[in-house]
């Protein structure tokens, strides 16, 4: 018979798969979008990383009311009384400096200024002793220090130190201005390790303002700034937790009133949160109920700093409920009607937080977050926005009550139009992912199909695309491809095309994995299986079967074990080499690769050109091994019918490849499982054999019945050789025992050709007492069981011995009884 077709589905480098097939999975790398899609197994996640406080906004003189004026030198004629007591040099440097700073606004001006040799005259003047030079030097370097250029060549000139020393200045000017320097050159990794071991993180957290020391706040806010971007750094978040920082900034966030102080100190909390042992101390020093309170107040830039720390605190359990607890999450949800799109981007990224915990989806759901959410999907909105309320609603639909809701308020309908070619790439990606999720439920994943996700999907993966947006829109299809409707709306719409042009050209492993997935579900169905075939799979499958991504073999394996259900496809295997590399992984480390390159040679073995080759690449000799040595029911319901393939083949080799078989101590091995799993009464069964489902294990002993039947056919050798191995005692246990009508059909017809011709045989079931249970088997109510009895006690009844003893059994009576049948 026709092997089953058993998948493997893929495998979720964080959550298990879902049953109906593949949720997306947990959080992998924050960094790359707003959640990624915790699985159906509820795994939690880790919050999107806040990204650096925006730098200080170019200096234009005399309008920058937010971090200060630097005046020109030529502005004001107290100024010009001032410069004419300085020597024309000093005067002529704090000029020039000034004008830099202005023109440095530009941003081609500030890659000339650096290829003129600019930067490097401009960090000599910090140690000028002049406080006008100073500040116009600075001011200049805080324009410059945009560019990411003149980062990285500000740190090989040495002014980080430099730039350091100026917060010991007297004047408090030159202290805000360093740090504004500081905190342009932090938007650099390399520069905020630097400034970290300069003592920078030191100096900017003393001269952070407490109330008991009466320090001003005049520069609070630029060096709060600075320590944000610095705090990106896992280095800086150790360093400023260790030197008390944590408490400093708490403290503002809590009691300060001043307006861009605040702000810029819930900044700064939320790059802090990005470090596990940092939230817990956040927590512990209050921070939360700080925080939440400030989501309460009229003031929107406090509300979304604010926002943005809780995103990324609320990443531990701990903090979720104690959010909760100070009726956070209610705020949270709230928020989603702010009229400030930025505000409700980041509530909503903090709502996906709480989505990744089973408890705090229905409190959304019951709050009508999920409508609200929604709402936001409308075109006019923000892609920002969008993004961060696809990401909410991507962890809400892991639970089916919350697929069933998106569902019912015609989310499916808002969302299938985000995946449009115009829009950006990660919305896009993220939209895949959560209909992956909500693909996972039959009644949405149909919903999908009629609001044309598929053919959506399908485009996802062309132009314009990328590597992550093709392994999402694939593992959406995977999903959707469960259904036999969506398996044939997939195909009419050039899907297979689009999947085989991924897993060619593509070198991301996952989006190939994930194109494998769906041809895998696809290729259950006859219709696709040829169509797959015709599109050229067959070749570029066997290609990957030497890729060396064991998950992309796995699948490979697998697509071709479906696809060989056709004859033609088996032809095609053989006819492109790919009859070798499959042999070849039958000795793979691998189990799921073992498992699906043995499922397909049940049905490689069907052709007896495909048998031919195969015997000259050596399959026997693994495919007997991992009989001894596997345990899985279904690797060894296939080779126990791959073997019976290869016994089965025409007569010219079929004695040759029988005892082949015999000599690799096929039919020992398989006596050994006949014993092994053989219900027997008398002896306490295997726990490991008894878990496994009866039908699997009854399909088995038929199996290895219907081996020993071919592989002794005719066979002399074969069938005393099965005997001496304790075959005839075993098969005479298993027409005592079981009552499954297959494996009676089958052990009965091993019977037949195991004593067909052979006196030992005939004797030795007659010693090991299998008369009575065989001719038992004439009354059975099944035909073809009554059958191969029959012509099994035909052969026993040509030994004289023999034929009293089927007599005095009542053999005669149930024999009559069949000729009037």
């Amino acid at each position: 018979g026709e092997a089953a077709v058993f998948l493997i589905r893929r495998k979720m480098s964080d959550a298990a798969a879902a049953s109906a097939g593949n949720e997306a999975p947990a959080g992998r790398d924050a960094r790359r979008s707003p959640n990624e899609a915790a699985a159906d197994t509820g795994t939690v996640g880790v919050a999107m990383e806040a990204p650096s406080v925006p730098e200080p906004r170019q200096r234009e003189v005399g309008i920058d009311d937010r971090l200060g004026v630097q005046s020109g030198p030529l502005r004001e004629s107290g100024r010009r009384r001032r410069h004419d007591t300085l020597p024309a040099k000093e005067c002529l440097r704090q000029t020039a400096a000034n004008v830099l700073m202005q023109l440095a606004i530009n941003d081609d001006n500030k890659n000339a200024v650096r290829e003129a040799g600019g930067l490097k005259r401009l960090v000599s003047l910090l140690s000028s002793p002049d406080i006008e030079v100073q500040l116009n030097v600075l001011g200049a370097l805080t324009n410059l220090a945009l560019n990411d250029e003149n980062k990285v060549q500000i740190r090989q000139l040495q002014a980080i130190p430099l730039v350091i020393g100026l917060l010991d200045s007297c004047d408090e000017r030159v202290q805000e201005k360093s740090a504004e320097v500081l905190w342009n050159l932090s938007g650099d990794d390399e520069n905020r390790v630097a400034i970290l071991y300069a003592g920078g993180v030191q100096k900017l957290l003393d001269k952070l303002p407490s109330e008991e020391d009466g320090q001003s706040f005049s520069i609070a806010a630029s060096v709060l700034g600075a320590l944000a971007n610095l705090a990106v750094h896992p280095e800086n978040h150790v360093a400023i937790r260790e030197s008390g920082g944590i408490a400093k900034v708490l403290e503002l966030v809590a009691s300060l009133n001043h307006l861009r102080t605040r702000e810029r100190a819930a900044n700064c909390v939320e790059n802090l949160a990005l470090d596990h042992e940092n939230r817990q101390r956040i927590r512990e020093a209050g921070g939360i109920a700080a925080l939440v309170k400030l989501l309460s107040t009229q003031t929107d830039s406090w509300v979304c700093a604010a926002a943005g720390a809780l995103k990324n605190i609320s990443v531990d359990e701990e903090s979720k409920a104690e959010i909760v607890e100070h009726d956070g999450l209610h705020l949270l949800v709230d928020m989603l009607k702010h009229s400030d799109l930025v505000i409700v981007g980041k509530s909503a990224e903090c709502l996906g937080n709480f989505a990744l915990e089973e408890a705090y989806r229905s409190e959304i759901r019951g709050m009508n977050g999920i409508s609200l959410l929604l709402d936001l999907l409308a075109p006019g909105v923000p892609d920002e926005t969008r993004l961060a309320a696809v990401g909410a609603l991507l962890n809400l639909a892991v639970e089916d009550d919350s697929k069933v809701a998106i569902h019912k308020l015609s989310g499916i309908t808002k969302l299938v139009p985000l995946l449009g070619a115009s829009l950006p790439l990660p919305l896009r990606a993220v939209t895949a992912m959560t209909l992956t999720n909500l693909g996972a439920q039959e009644s949405t994943a149909a919903a999908i199909a009629e609001a044309g996700g598929v053919n959506a999907l399908i485009q996802c993966m062309g132009a314009p695309t990328d590597d992550v947006l093709q392994e999402k829109a694939a593992s959406a299809l995977w999903n959707l491809s469960t259904i036999d409707s969506v398996k044939t709306t997939l195909r009419k719409a050039g899907g297979i095309a689009f999947l085989l042009s991924v897993i060619e050209s593509s070198t991301f492993v996952p989006a190939i994995e994930n194109c494998l997935g769906t041809l895998l579900s696809l290729a259950e169905t006859t219709e696709n299986r040829f169509a797959i075939a015709q599109a050229g799979a067959v070749g570029l499958l066997i290609a990957h079967l030497s890729s060396e991504h064991p998950t992309v073999v796995e699948k490979v394996a697998g697509v071709i074990w479906n696809l060989a259900h056709e004859e033609t496809v088996q032809h095609s295997v053989r006819e492109l080499g790919g009859l070798k590399p499959m042999v070849e992984l039958l000795s793979s480390e691998s189990p799921t690769i073992r498992f699906n390159v043995v499922g397909a040679f049940p049905l490689l073995t069907e052709q007896e050109e495909s048998v031919i080759e195969a015997m000259e690449l050596g399959v026997v000799e693994p495919l007997i091994e991992l009989l001894g040595t596997d345990k899985n029911v279904l690797v060894l319901q296939n080779i126990a019918q791959s073997l019976g393939n290869v016994a089965d083949v025409g007569p010219d080799n079929q004695r040759e490849f029988q005892r082949v078989i015999c000599e690799c101590h096929g039919l020992e091995r398989l006596v050994d499982i006949l014993i092994q799993w053989t219900p027997n009464p008398e002896v306490t069964p295997d726990p490991e054999i008894e878990a496994v489902r009866a039908g699997d294990r009854e399909e088995l002993l038929a199996k290895c019945c219907f081996a020993v039947w071919l592989i002794c056919q005719k066979n002399p050798e074969n069938q005393v050789a099965f005997s001496e191995a304790r075959g005839m005692t075993t098969l005479v246990r298993l027409l005592e025992f079981c009552t499954d009508e297959t494996v009676l059909e089958m052990a009965a017809g091993a019977v037949c050709a195991l004593c067909d011709g052979c006196d030992q045989n005939k004797a030795r079931f007659r010693e090991d007492q299998g008369l009575k249970p065989l001719i038992a088997l004439l009354d059975h109510g099944c035909d073809t069981v009554k059958l191969n009895s029959a012509k099994a006690l035909c052969h026993l009844s040509e030994a004289e011995e023999n034929r009293s003893i089927v007599r005095d059994l009542g053999a005669l009576d149930k024999l009559v009884r069949l000729l009037k049948s």
